[in-house]
């Protein structure tokens, strides 16, 4: 494997061709010699294929193009991209989202960097002392997971936990990164995390990145993280969130935890991935399912099967130390009330 990236393009006929060509043209816009785009189509449409094997015969030295002929979501269109990735470095990309034009030259020049310097220092040791080396191994250790600055709301509160988790990944820093994981897309990885660990999206759900993106850092072993915005999400994302992908967010969350529970990692950090759980499985799809649906189309069956799930996985979960520091008082009296009364809950959620 040589030393570039593969940034990874998941394409699901599901954006206008405009928005495709946003997105790739991006990714190709990398003012950086040492990178390539993965075209990873779900079941495109002949049209779709058309757009593809244009920039796939315009740029036949940085395309790669792969096809699933059977439908398996963008989890599976990320998947297909890992299978033809061979460069030691790898990102991910969405359909209508575009990279900044120094995102492969920032980050991967970060790795570069990285490198550059842990070989300099080995080569000048003259230390015999095995403690004095592993130490220096240890201090100077290329990164394997670069983190850019995540856009949004909670960018500042991000940058401050990335900060402190930066260096070699050890209890603490594991614990700050699983409970604020930040963006998948906006980070680097190393290949090896996914080849050595056996990671993969789940298929056909909505939310995938929600199965996979706490567990990639979990397995990593070096964190580095660059103070600059470098990923540009699509405007407007999430306001086209349907029922179903809640359902599909549930099933998504139970593969977490059901990936956590056999790497052992649930048994480490079990208060750290509650709290993911509450937020993710529970809190924000119980709001989000108020915010997508008419009062009149409310139904309680929703409410209790949430209330369930969380009743299954973690029936304490209200005295998680994370969880109550995280939330206000009225916010986590509204979360009791779901849990103990839904059809109550329901009736006073609309009339708020």
């Amino acid at each position: 494997m040589s030393m570039k990236l593969d940034i990874i393009i998941a394409i699901e006929d599901c954006h206008s061709e405009k928005d495709l060509r946003k997105t790739i043209d991006s990714a190709l816009s990398q003012d950086f010699d040492d990178y390539s785009v993965v075209l990873a189509a779900d079941a495109p449409t002949e049209f779709t294929k058309k757009v593809l094997e244009e920039y796939k015969e315009k740029n036949p030295e940085k395309v790669k193009l792969a096809y699933n002929e059977e439908k398996r979501g963008r989890g599976g269109a990320f998947n297909l991209g890992l299978r033809n990735a061979d460069s030691e470095w790898i990102s991910f990309l969405n359909e209508g989202d575009s990279l900044s034009t120094d995102f492969a030259k920032v980050l991967l020049g970060e790795a570069k960097a990285n490198t550059s310097k842990e070989l300099k220092e080995n080569t000048g040791k003259t230390s015999s002392s095995s403690k004095n080396s592993d130490e220096a191994d240890s201090n100077n250790a290329e990164p394997d997971v670069i983190a850019s600055a995540t856009p949004g709301e909670d960018k500042e509160g991000d940058a401050i936990i990335f900060k402190e988790a930066e260096g070699v990944l050890e209890y603490d820093k594991y614990s700050l990164l699983t409970v604020n994981p930040g963006m998948m897309e906006c980070k680097i990885y190393k290949r090896s995390i996914f080849d050595e660990n056996g990671l993969w999206f789940p298929e056909n759900l909505a939310y995938e990145k929600l199965g996979i993106k706490r567990l990639a850092l979990l397995c990593a072993k070096n964190f580095k993280y660059v103070d600059k915005e470098l990923y540009i999400p699509e405007e407007g994302r999430g306001n086209d969130t349907e029922l179903q992908d809640l359902y599909d967010k549930l099933d998504v969350m139970s593969f977490f935890l059901e990936e956590t529970y056999k790497r052992e990692f649930l048994e480490e950090f079990p208060e750290e991935i509650e709290a993911a759980v509450v937020d993710d499985m529970y809190i924000n799809t119980l709001f989000t399912y108020f915010a997508i649906t008419p009062s009149a189309k409310r139904k309680t069956s929703f409410v209790e099967m949430l209330a369930e799930a969380m009743e299954d996985c973690f029936p304490e979960f209200e005295t998680n130390p994370y969880y109550y520091e995280k939330y206000d008082d009225d916010t986590k009296d509204l979360i009791s009330f779901s849990i103990e009364n839904p059809k109550k809950f329901l009736k006073h959620m609309s009339k708020a």
